[in-house]
């Protein structure tokens, strides 16, 4: 079990001034607020090393160390009759009195005293100075690396600050034209706590509650100040996603589980492209209400209770560490600046996604409505939920995006814009029985420009593509092997002239040459 003795009992056990003990803690790191603070397993040890270790041997008179020099000298040699001796009690006192003696052969010169007493003063240090040993060479060697760890993800954490969270001076409607930083798709912890105070957050229940106020109330002013800056842009953004915010209407024409299907995909369409800064808020207002609330349970909670029972529910209450809380905060509030800066580089995209998706329900309830087989509506399913797959992939910033769009050449369409208008295509000639082969094939083309791997490999799953399978027309293949063919056959011709006419050189030359011939 952990120790979880508190400084006024490690006083009272140790028989040591409480200030003695604080004091003793901060030279070892250990940081104690008063004398209600409970200490670790690790920090107890040390206190007992120190403090519950026997005291020091007084020195011993002058004239002791020479008899007790001579018994050692002549131990060996009467060894055989040191059973019968009545001075054995003494001689099992020795080494303590040698203790005693090493301190003083410590100070004056005494060659024969050093030589035999050396090899002891390795133990000797052990009892007397235990407190150097409690931390290991191990112990000291990891702190030392994550100490280096740390100093090197600050200054990282740093360098990113002071690229990313420039004060906004020119701001005059937010935190009273104080320096700020700014929420960008970048932002980390530091742009979240900068400036911003945190004392020990997870050293007490009452701290970490209060910390966890202050937190949402930074996150507030961070999510208030993006809001502000970008008010027009975020309003146009939300008016784009209404038709995929509003509530899904099932249809009558559609079963159960198909109205179900096609609700999670509106949903999943919203989180991935609406930035959320509604969700994002109600969760921080939510926190921010519970920290509150935990605040005035504090406030009215039982003082005796709290420091006597381990179980109290104040104590006892599981809290998530608050550096993990911090992170998934920052993560979530970037999160929002990350999707509509995606929203701002791919409007036009983004607003096809969503109008084809209701286009794609509607073609849907048109083919019931007409009665189509159950095959036909199937296939249409199938590659209904291929556009959502390839448009979540889009929302994860992978855009299959052509780099020479970028730098203005709109004659080349993105690999994502081809891919998806191959695959309306194909919905709208599902009659077709090369529909598919062809649609396999133009895929199969657009991967021959697609150079990242994760992106090809996403292409050719989406597109169902088998390996050395050959999605040309019949007609291409039929005219390629009957090129290869004629070309076999020439190549052929060819080689038999060559041997024809190789033939005809070796029989001109035996008739000019007779007296090679063995009848000559």
């Amino acid at each position: 079990m952990a120790v979880t003795k508190r400084i006024f009992q490690l006083s009272k056990e140790f028989e040591r001034d409480e200030k003695e003990i604080i004091a003793f803690l901060a030279t070892q790191g250990i940081k104690v607020s008063n004398r209600l603070s409970a200490v670790s397993e690790e920090a107890y040890n040390m206190l007992k090393a120190k403090f519950a270790a026997p005291p020091e041997p007084e020195p011993a008179p002058e004239p002791a160390p020479q008899p007790a020099q001579e018994v050692k000298e002549t131990a060996p040699a009467e060894s055989t009759e040191a059973p019968t001796q009545p001075n054995q009690p003494e001689q099992q006192n020795q080494p303590a009195q040698g203790n005693k003696k090493k301190k003083k052969k410590n100070k004056p010169a005494q060659p024969a005293a050093e030589t035999t007493e050396q090899p002891q003063q390795p133990g000797q240090e052990q009892t007397e100075e235990p407190t150097f040993k409690v931390i290991s060479d191990e112990k000291v060697a990891n702190m030392a690396k994550r100490t280096q760890t740390i100093l090197c993800e600050g200054i990282k954490a740093g360098n990113e600050f002071i690229n990313h969270y420039t004060p906004n001076a020119g701001s005059t409607t937010l935190l009273n034209n104080k320096n700020k930083p700014i929420l960008t798709a970048n932002m980390d912890i530091w742009g979240v706590l900068y400036n911003h105070k945190f004392e020990y957050p997870d050293s007490s229940p009452a701290r970490y509650w209060q910390s966890v106020a202050k937190l949402m109330t930074r996150a507030f002013k961070v999510m208030n100040g993006f809001g502000l800056a970008n008010k027009e842009a975020l309003a146009e953004m939300r008016n784009a996603m209404m038709p995929l915010g509003t509530k899904y209407q099932p249809r009558e024409i559609f079963t159960d589980e198909e109205n179900q299907k096609f609700e999670a995909q509106q949903k999943l369409l919203f989180v991935s492209f609406g930035h959320g800064m509604g969700l994002v808020n109600d969760n921080l207002y939510d926190l921010k209400l519970k920290a509150e609330r935990m605040k005035v349970k504090y406030e009215r909670m039982s003082f005796l209770e709290y420091v006597t029972n381990p179980q109290d529910e104040l104590r006892s209450n599981d809290r998530v560490p608050f550096n993990e809380l911090v992170e998934a905060v920052v993560y979530s509030i970037r999160g929002v600046a990350r999707r509509f800066e995606f929203y701002q580089q791919n409007k036009e995209r983004i607003n096809k996604i969503i109008t084809r998706f209701f286009e794609w329900l509607d073609g849907y309830a048109k083919l019931k409505e007409q009665g189509a087989d159950a095959a036909k509506l199937e296939k249409y399913l199938e590659l209904e939920e291929k556009f959502i797959s390839i448009a979540e992939y889009m929302s994860f910033d992978n855009l299959i995006y052509n780099p020479a769009s970028k730098q203005g050449k709109k004659n080349k369409p993105a690999p994502f814009d081809l891919i998806t208008d191959l695959l309306l295509n194909y919905r709208d000639n599902l009659d077709d029985p090369d529909a598919e082969r062809d649609f396999k094939y133009k895929v199969r083309g657009v991967t021959n420009i697609i150079y990242k791997p994760k992106e090809y490999v996403f292409i050719y799953r989406f597109a169902g593509l088998e390996p050395n399978k050959d999605y040309r027309p019949p007609e291409v293949i039929a005219a390629a092997e009957a090129a290869k063919k004629a070309a076999e056959a020439e190549a052929a011709k060819k080689a038999a002239e060559a041997e024809a006419a190789k033939a005809a050189a070796e029989t001109t030359e035996q008739e000019e040459n007779p007296a090679d011939n063995d009848e000559a």
